[in-house]
């Protein structure tokens, strides 16, 4: 049941997170072919951890996991002084980009612990922080 249920809430945030970078509804137009590749790989990314995860092959999901977060600080990387986000919006990207950093390296440490249902705990909170991030940018700037 507990697989079960953890496959249907990926399953939706997999919708969520492909839908928006399917769809091209980036945050930043200003950079959006460089968004939309980075989007794609965290994209990749998420789906090959939680593919490791349900399988319980928790060396893999830590490799993924490694890999998941170098992919991400391409977002990091990104010059959005050009962007139309306020200072508060800035402010709120990078407080919800340092949670999603920190989610990643609590999967990275839980799966080396061997510990299945946090890995999947923090693989969710971690996709949660995606989700949040284009709840409030995916329409902006």
């Amino acid at each position: 049941m507990k697989r079960l249920c953890f496959t249907v809430l990926s399953g939706v945030g997999i919708l969520l997170a492909t839908g928006s970078v399917v769809c091209g509804d980036d945050s930043f137009r200003s950079d959006t072919p460089q968004v939309k590749s980075t989007m794609k790989t965290l994209d990749e990314y998420l789906n090959k951890v939680e593919d490791a995860i349900i399988a319980e092959d928790l060396p893999k999901a830590a490799s993924m996991a490694k890999e998941l977060d170098t992919a991400c600080h391409k977002l990091c990387d990104l010059d959005l002084s050009n962007s139309k986000l306020s200072k508060s919006d800035l402010d709120e990207f990078k407080k919800l980009r340092e949670d999603f950093h920190y989610r990643v390296e609590r999967l990275d440490t839980a799966a080396k612990q061997s510990s299945v249902d946090i890995a999947q705990f923090e693989f969710e909170k971690a996709r949660q922080s995606c989700e949040n991030c284009h709840r409030r940018f995916r329409k902006k700037a």
